[in-house]
């Protein structure tokens, strides 16, 4: 059974310096990283009117391949064991979900790292909303790389 980092990645800086710091916790513990990112539905009433479903899954593939590309530089480089998937949906319940889904699985999520953007002012610019759900969701420990 190989235990896993979980990382979850938006395109920002913090969350490339999450990556960052998972890489080196994985290569110290031999650990293997999931990267994900998640991508949104688009299922409003005018996306389905506007968009067939391909043009959208297509889109959302697009997106990923955006966010993901200078992450896979950096894990090709690192020499790491890792997966980069993409998930449609909320980016709180997709991370959430992922972990639970692993649970029972050859690859547990062992802890997830993550980086804070703290954008919302609600949490008082130390968190931001996605970091802390799954600080409050998550069944593994969770590491939040703050942001600058």
């Amino acid at each position: 059974m190989s235990k896993t980092i979980l990382v979850p990645i938006d395109g920002s800086k913090n969350a490339s310096k999450a990556l960052d710091w998972a890489i080196s916790m994985a290569k110290l513990a031999g650990l293997k990283l999931l990267v994900i990112n998640a991508q949104p539905s688009f299922q409003t009433v005018h996306a389905k009117a506007l968009f067939n479903h391909e043009d959208i899954e297509q889109y959302q593939q697009q997106l990923f391949n955006e966010v993901t590309e200078p992450a896979r530089a950096m894990l090709q480089q690192s020499d790491v064991q890792h997966e980069v998937k993409l998930l449609i949906g909320d980016a709180k319940n997709c991370i959430v979900q992922e972990i639970t889904d692993r649970q029972n699985s050859n690859s547990p999520v062992e802890m997830i790292v993550m980086g804070s953007r703290g954008t919302n002012p609600l949490f008082s610019g130390l968190l931001g909303s996605v970091s802390y759900a799954v600080i409050h969701s998550a069944i593994c420990p969770v590491t939040i790389i703050p942001h600058d």
